[in-house]
């Protein structure tokens, strides 16, 4: 099961830290995902369960509307309910890409305003990269290089858009020398290219509804 691989291949690098915030061990969502995932993978479902019930409070963040607006709650819970291990990796997976697309939706809507609120999300959102989409991300290229040998990397801009998005956050200097302003415009562009790529090899995966533009 490629999907499966891929995953259980991402959860074991899960030894670096954040640098800001949470370390990847601690991150309540991670801790709760990578159990979740290898309890599967077990075949034993009354422990993803279990790990199901600890993050109610990301489920009722994502349905905030002044945050995504998501309600995934329903489709969490039938993929628990009579488990498969692909059912629940997929519901997990997809809780994670709601949980990375809110750091990046967080810190637009704060327009970067804080630094140090800005970073550890930003830190979080790759490590949820990292831990539960790189592997798939690599497998869609190599599929999409059997087509075409030329076929442009999905992962690799997917990492340098990060990258560029970090660079984006400016930087607070330290006693103000080598302060930088943050760049909204570059960050949102980032992040609208690491979501496209993510929408693209997750295509029916549980997202935010597009805003129509106002206006005739």
């Amino acid at each position: 099961m490629r999907f499966v691989l891929a995953i259980f291949l991402s959860l074991t690098c899960a030894s670096a830290s954040l640098g800001y915030g949470y370390t990847r061990e601690a991150d309540p969502l991670l801790k709760s995902f990578q159990a979740a995932i290898r309890a599967a993978r077990k075949g034993d479902f009354p422990a993803a369960q279990a790990e199901a019930k600890r993050v109610s409070w990301q489920l009722d963040e994502l349905r905030d509307p002044k945050d995504l607006g998501v309600d995934f709650r329903e489709a969490f819970a039938k993929a628990h309910a009579k488990p498969t291990e692909k059912g629940v990796v997929e519901a997990w997976v997809n809780l994670v890409y709601l949980a990375f697309l809110q750091k990046l939706h967080w810190n637009t809507r704060e327009e970067l305003k804080e630094y140090h609120k800005a970073r550890p999300r930003l830190e979080a959102a790759i490590a949820y990269y990292e831990l539960a989409f790189a592997g798939n991300l690599r497998l869609d290229d190599e599929a999409r290089r059997k087509q075409d040998p030329k076929a442009p990397s999905r992962h690799a801009d997917a990492v340098a858009q990060l990258k560029a998005a970090k660079t984006a956050l400016g930087s607070p200097g330290l006693f103000g020398a080598g302060k930088r302003a943050p760049d909204l415009p570059a960050f949102k562009a980032a992040s609208l290219r690491v979501a496209g790529h993510l929408n693209a090899v997750f295509p029916r995966f549980v997202r935010p509804k597009r805003k129509r533009p106002s206006g005739g």
